[in-house]
């Protein structure tokens, strides 16, 4: 089986000051990428309370991304915290847009505004 031209899907995980947590994602988040990934994304949502996902390295956003960043974004409200995605390529936040996805988890243009999110009252 061949990989896409974007390669496989890379998720990076860091600590921020103040309790944050970035993970950043690279390459494309479409059903292989998507299931790269999920687990990993859907622990760190259930062990942090503030988590940014880093978009800037995703190529492509396909619904089953989505899915997983929506999840990702519950799991974590539901015990009080928040989640914010930042950096997103235009295409990707056109489908991040046009899904409604700002209704779930922030929608931020740097991993700063992210943090300030996250971190808000």
């Amino acid at each position: 089986m061949s990989r896409s031209a974007g390669g496989q899907m890379e998720l990076t995980v860091e600590e921020l000051p103040g309790g944050v947590t970035r993970a950043a994602l690279s390459g494309r988040m479409d059903i292989e990428g998507a299931q790269a990934v999920d687990l990993k994304v859907n622990v760190l949502a259930g062990s942090k309370s503030a988590l940014i996902i880093d978009l800037s390295g995703v190529t492509f956003l396909a619904s089953m991304g989505l899915r997983t960043l929506m999840v990702a974004a519950r799991t974590i409200a539901g015990k009080g915290g928040r989640l914010a995605v930042a950096g997103a390529q235009s295409n990707v936040h056109k489908v991040l847009i046009a899904s409604g996805a700002g209704e779930v988890f922030t929608i931020a243009e740097t991993v700063a505004d992210a943090v300030a999110a996250v971190k808000a009252p």
